[in-house]
């Protein structure tokens, strides 16, 4: 009775590890499975565990809009960003009253998946969008601008 239980967990064990290691999407996925085990599930809803169907939800109210909050809301996006995309340095960030700007250059298959992950976060009231999708790296890399530090920390 263990051989085919242990061949299955076997197989399902394989899956799992050829779904999350995947060269191209693995890295997207796998931050949106830390995002998804630190933030609880999707839309803010939370499961609780063995307290019934009526059991109280956190409330995690919307933060506040002043430059203190959007520059730490600016910062999480920036330090997350390098396990969103591939190429980090060439998207910049603007938060403005707990709106974010994203601009620069992303991959196509990036593009839809770090616009999800950004929306999800916490403070994030609205997301608008002017990066430019490419196919390839080396167009990303070749008409990359570093930003100054001084830009990005503004």
């Amino acid at each position: 009775m263990n051989k085919p239980l242990g061949a299955l967990g076997a197989a399902a064990a394989g899956a799992v590890a050829m779904y999350y290691l995947d060269p191209e999407l693995g890295a997207q996925r796998r931050a949106l499975l830390a995002e998804l085990v630190r933030g609880g599930l999707p839309g803010g809803e939370r499961r609780s565990h063995g307290r019934g169907r009526y059991a109280r939800r956190a409330y995690h109210p919307p933060m506040p809009a002043d430059g203190r909050s959007d520059a730490e809301l600016r910062d999480r996006i920036q330090t997350r960003l390098g396990r969103m995309v591939s190429h980090p340095r060439a998207i910049r960030v603007d938060v403005e009253d707990g709106v974010v700007h994203l601009s620069g250059r992303v991959l196509a298959k990036e593009h839809e998946g770090l616009l999800e992950q950004v929306r999800q976060m916490p403070g994030v009231q609205r997301l608008e969008s002017t990066m430019s999708a490419h196919d390839f790296p080396h167009e990303i890399a070749s008409r990359r601008s570093v930003v100054p530090l001084q830009a990005a920390s503004r």
